[in-house]
């Protein structure tokens, strides 16, 4: 699952435009960014990328619990495709 910034009708384009068959979660106000203590708070309501998370991963197991995290501050820099197999991998053991 993916949750963005996106409203709903930008979502349905991309997911369209690049056949995306994983779950979007629309989250134009950032109220689940802000419940997991993930918002960017460098941009204040009303700024045009407001809402926008550190750039990160959550690993979630079977039982529906956050089982690992991994959050960069800036966007920047990019955790690589290894590295969050390697830390999922471990974490669901």
């Amino acid at each position: 699952m993916v949750i963005t910034y996106d409203s709903p009708e930008l979502q349905q384009a991309f997911v369209e435009e690049f056949g995306i068959t994983y779950p979007l979660l629309s989250d134009v106000d950032a109220t689940s960014i802000k419940a997991l203590g993930l918002l960017n708070e460098e941009y204040a309501p009303g700024d045009a990328i407001y809402g926008i998370p550190h750039p990160g991963v959550l690993v979630i197991d079977s039982g529906q619990n956050v089982a690992a995290k991994i959050f960069l501050e800036g966007y920047q820099t990019r955790v690589e495709a290894a590295g969050v197999l390697d830390v999922a991998l471990k974490a669901l053991e």
